[in-house]
């Protein structure tokens, strides 16, 4: 993999949408700077084990940190170092939230998080409770660690994703961060979700090279619905699939609350609802359960999705969905009626999951 990991020049990306590509200027960066794609490319390889990375469900610094479980088949899922914390922040406040490891293209990692205390006005009281409006101090920067092994973090450091300010002047937040592999312009994309200057969250992606640094800090929007959405999260099938949650609560019309889906086919397009449904309202569409965080993976049968998500109101009771044709909106089902049993880590939130080797799993179970 050839990485330039100096600073590279803020470039202007310029937004289309629908048909054409959005990415239009990555190709002017010189080769050398360019990720060459490897057989991790788009994190499709097929592997023994499954990872997740996940938090607390409270506002201290040892839940607001990577908590990791492992699992051999999807379903059934093991803690690791008895569900205590792998990694803590050692920067800004020592509080990340929306954890998520993705394969580089040489094999090693990468640990993306979202950083909500750029102020560092939370301080540590180990207090279940919001007493110091920790919601209220957004940050522009995510934070971002790397690893060969999954069990030791190196070079630990804030990533400025973008210089956006609302009306009133106040940073705009980045929440969710995950990452894709861009075969196209052989470099990394990462998606996430932040508020426009209105206060409407919409789903961005920023390009990187290296992780140190993003092409430009105005970026792109690929998914807004026309209201906030949250948490989202993108698999790739013969399309691309994004699932976020609906933030636009309609007690009224039975709208928000819940997850949605909008696709596209090819990536750097814009991501278009598939339609109305909520995949996990099933069969009965008037039925709102407010769930968040959703998680969407393959199980080892290379057929199955499935989906897990937290309860709004009980944020560590999970959600398992399944489909056999991910395309289809109105396929989803729960779980329990494909004969699919979860065991799933009971005091955690906020998963997404990567898939590992057994030779990796060996060493994480071994030192943890």
């Amino acid at each position: 993999m050839k990485i330039n990991k100096k600073t590279f020049a803020v470039l202007s990306l310029t937004a289309v949408f629908a048909a054409s590509s959005l990415f239009t200027s990555c190709n002017d960066l010189a080769d050398d700077v360019k990720v060459e794609p490897s057989d991790w490319s788009e994190g499709k390889m097929t592997t023994s084990a499954y990872l997740m990375s996940s938090i607390g469900p409270n506002k201290y610094i040892e839940s607001d940190a990577l908590h990791l479980s492992y699992s051999e088949d999807g379903l059934t899922w093991t803690t690791l170092n008895s569900n205590e914390p792998v990694f803590t922040s050692t920067i800004g406040s020592c509080h990340f939230r929306d954890p998520c490891i993705f394969r580089l293209n040489d094999g090693s990692f990468v640990l993306l998080a979202a950083d909500f205390t750029q102020s560092g006005k939370y301080w540590d009281l180990g207090s279940r409770s919001d007493v110091n409006n920790y919601w209220n101090h957004p940050s522009n920067c995510i934070i971002v660690a790397f690893s060969d092994d999954l069990v030791n973090w190196k070079n630990e450091h804030k990533l400025q994703i973008t210089n956006a300010t609302g009306t009133d002047g106040a940073t705009r937040h980045v929440w969710t961060p995950r990452a894709m592999y861009n075969k196209q312009y052989k470099c990394y994309d990462i998606y996430w979700v932040g508020d426009n200057n209105d206060g409407t969250n919409m789903v961005y992606v920023s390009q990187t090279y290296d992780f140190y640094s993003v092409k430009s800090l105005s970026p792109e929007l690929i998914y807004s619905p026309g209201y906030s959405v949250t948490a989202a999260y993108i698999v790739k099938d013969s399309d691309y699939y994004l699932f976020a949650r609906d933030a636009d609560k309609n007690y009224a019309t039975f709208k928000g609350g819940d997850i949605q889906v909008a696709s596209t086919d090819s990536w750097g397009n814009h991501f278009n609802r598939i339609s109305d449904r909520y995949i996990n309202r099933v069969s009965d569409q008037l039925s709102v359960e407010y769930v968040e965080y959703p998680c969407v993976f393959k199980l080892e049968d290379d057929a199955t999705w499935v989906m897990i998500v937290n309860q709004e109101n009980s944020p560590t009771t999970w959600s398992t969905y399944a489909t056999t044709d991910i395309s289809d909106n109105s396929s989803w089902v729960e779980a329990s009626s494909l004969g699919l049993s979860f065991t799933l880590p009971d005091s955690n939130i906020d998963a997404s999951v990567c898939r590992i080797t057994e030779d990796e799993l060996n060493t994480l179970i071994a030192a943890f």
